[in-house]
């Protein structure tokens, strides 16, 4: 292990212009949302993210999960769109703002688009009674397991998001990709612009629909507002063929969460783009074989996209030509099956990663600047007893990475951006990171 590591460390000092200057990083959008996410439904992958893993209130956004156990039900045999449910006089009162003409029992398919829709917590509360065996609490239980079962960062506290409850953007993400998955047909009923109930008609509470329909591409899903959330949203949005799933919480100020959502979802949309300085960075990351976008089976390569964890450390293990066998990472959120697993399993043997404790390696997490510097530094042992900060946001480096910031950085590999700033929290793009580790491999050619 000790002669890896300085083995490591003689080809990293080697490299003497690493990173791409300042002009190569787009800016992130600046949004008012506390927490937020964009996902790519196809593979998963995160194109944005910000707070991703820090639990707010959904608000209505809980009805996703009350629709999913419904349709659960529904493909089961448990339940069809012909069940009759009674409602009760809780279902008739709880939500006062909500003013529906009820029998003494109505049928489970002339509940469900105008529940989604247009958010009708009444509906949610008599649906969520049936299903918990006559006990709103009951079918809490069932959702919470549910969140359980998918693994989600989430816990709920009744079926529609009248209560606070605490979701992680991630988790909700999560979520809406596989309700997708498993039940396509919620995006007819997410994407309807109104819902009728007997003889009234319930536009929807999304505004994609109507005020915002000048944004292209919106085709669901989630609306959610509460004093206590914020303005909450979730959008399923199709361009040129690729569909993304993007997620607001506690936006802030009058229809924020639509401007919020417009501005990370046309980022994202731009990082499907490889930039004109980075022309040559496909062909020749193929030639080296350290192409990571096809390694994940993307058809382009898609430069601008950011790097997660999981896939940094497979460009670092394909420019250090570590040995990528199969064998055990030792992290349970890892899935065997993952394009990284190999290489993760690889770094960690050769002792170049780890984790963030109790089994977890958090692959599809974005990687920052200063988190990059961290695993870097610590893989190659380094122990610099002095720094010499020179950037005018070192305040804004985690105290933790300074060390390592400041010591590759004198190095030499690690360069600022413009104006005297190091971007800590900004996160690199394929073809940032790719043309970085091609300079590392073409100075360790030159040098053998």
């Amino acid at each position: 292990m000790k002669r890896l590591k300085q083995v490591l460390v003689g080809m990293l000092i080697l490299a003497v212009v690493l990173t791409p200057g300042p002009s190569f990083a787009m800016e992130e959008p600046k949004i008012t949302a506390k927490g937020a996410i964009v996902m790519d439904y196809d593979t998963g992958q995160v194109l944005y993210e910000k707070n991703a893993d820090k639990a707010y209130s959904s608000a209505s956004m809980a009805k996703v999960m009350t629709a999913y156990l419904i349709l659960d039900a529904i493909h089961r045999g448990d339940l069809s769109w012909d069940t009759m449910i009674p409602i009760s006089d809780k279902a008739r009162t709880q939500s006062p703002w909500d003013k529906t003409p009820f029998a003494e029992e109505e049928r489970l398919g002339d509940l469900f688009d105008p529940y989604m829709v247009r958010s009708n917590n009444q509906m949610g509360i008599a649906i969520a009674e049936y299903m918990g065996g006559g006990s709103e609490d009951g079918f809490v239980d069932l959702m919470n397991q549910k969140a359980r079962d998918l693994g989600l960062d989430a816990y709920y506290t009744e079926a529609n998001g009248l209560k606070p409850n605490q979701v992680t953007a991630r988790a909700q993400a999560l979520l809406t990709r596989s309700i997708i998955k498993e039940y396509p047909e919620i995006l007819k009923t997410t994407s309807k612009h109104q819902a009728r109930f007997k003889d009234q008609v319930y536009r929807s509470t999304n505004k994609f629909y109507r005020d915002f329909r000048y944004f292209k591409g919106v085709d669901g899903f989630k609306t959610g507002s509460a004093p206590y959330s914020g303005q909450c949203l979730t959008t399923t949005c199709t361009r040129r063929g690729r569909r993304l799933i993007s997620v607001v919480m506690g936006s802030q100020g009058k229809d924020r969460r639509y401007y919020d959502t417009m501005k990370i979802i046309n980022y994202a949309c731009e990082l499907s783009t490889t930039s004109p300085w980075a022309k040559d960075v496909p062909k020749r990351a193929d030639r080296e074989n350290m192409n990571t976008a096809a390694y994940k089976g993307l058809a382009t390569f898609r430069g601008r996209e950011p790097m997660s964890r999981g896939e940094f450390t497979l460009l670092m293990a394909l420019t250090l030509a570590l040995p990528m066998e199969e064998g055990q990472t030792e992290f349970r959120d890892v899935p065997e099956d993952a394009y990284y697993a190999k290489a993760i399993a690889a770094a960690k043997k050769a002792g170049l990663v780890d984790g963030y404790g109790e089994g977890i390696f958090r692959p599809e997490k974005l990687i920052s600047r200063e988190e990059m510097a961290r695993m870097v530094y610590a893989a190659m042992g380094y122990d610099d007893s002095s720094v010499d900060p020179s950037f005018k946001d070192w305040e804004k480096i985690h105290p933790l990475y300074r060390k390592a910031v400041a010591g590759l950085t004198a190095r030499k590999i690690l360069h600022g951006r413009s104006g005297g700033l190091f971007a800590p929290q900004g996160t690199a793009s394929r073809e940032e990171a790719s043309l970085m580790m091609l300079n590392l491999r073409d100075q360790v050619e030159k040098k053998s």
